[in-house]
């Protein structure tokens, strides 16, 4: 090993649930939840800004200044009012970044992933996070979030390595894992995240290119439907 520091990132969809839920936003427990993971970079999927169930905050950046993160945000749909979508948190300022929006059938809900780089453990990481769709009761959305999944491999190609790909990709492993292959990723080990707090489904996701996997999990955070997955990353030895 050649000393490298080690790095952690890690993804959490806020869900918020339906009015008058449980799941309605606290952003107590939203912001405790992303000081537990403690993590250099984190990917929240279900982020609002200016919606009425998170009471018009920008979450994203309400959790930037109280934590100190640099934040982005990538829409992916239009409320009335406000915005909502995916958001990125670094502890380093990201550059190069790009929201994608990713491809829809009319009528179903858009969907957008960020990719950005940011310089974290001697090294510029690409970094991907993105929420794609759920497969709904007719289970169309399945081939949805097989074709955005592939969109978002397609947009890392053009990106260096070493590289990691997070979010929730509302796909089990018989589809993420052979995608992941195909585009050069690693899957992270981590474990079932869906419901919380007592998960049986992992759609839930991390992939790494070019990093080795120090350790791994989820994190039972409190404060919405999913738990959060984790890791602890450095450069592979083989980038120099």
């Amino acid at each position: 090993m050649t000393g490298r520091s080690v790095f952690r990132v890690a993804c959490w969809n806020i869900h918020h649930g339906a009015p008058g839920s449980k799941w309605l936003a606290n952003h107590v427990s939203l912001t405790s939840g992303i000081a537990q993971l403690d993590a250099d970079v984190v990917v929240l999927c279900e982020v609002d800004l200016r919606v009425w169930r998170s009471w018009f905050r920008d979450q994203a950046q309400l959790v930037g200044q109280r934590l100190g993160y640099h934040v982005l945000f990538a829409p992916a749909r239009r409320l009335s009012p406000g915005l909502y979508g995916n958001a990125l948190l670094s502890r380093t300022p990201p550059c190069r970044t790009e929201v994608l929006a990713l491809p829809a059938r009319r009528g179903v809900e858009t969907r957008s992933a960020v990719l950005t780089s940011i310089p974290v453990a001697g090294a510029s990481v690409t970094v991907v996070g993105t929420h794609l769709q759920n497969a709904g009761s007719d289970g169309r959305g399945h081939a949805d979030a097989l074709a955005q999944l592939g969109v978002v491999n397609d947009a890392m190609k053009s990106r260096p390595s070493p590289a990691v790909l997070t979010g929730d990709l509302n796909l089990l492993a018989s589809d993420v894992e052979p995608a992941f292959e195909q585009a050069g990723l690693s899957a992270v080990p981590t474990g079932p995240t869906f419901p919380f707090p007592s998960p049986r489904r992992r759609i839930d996701w991390m992939g790494v290119r070019g990093l080795e996997v120090v350790s791994s999990g989820t994190v039972p955070v409190y404060g919405s439907d999913h738990l959060a997955i984790s890791a602890d990353l450095r450069p592979s030895d083989d980038l120099g």
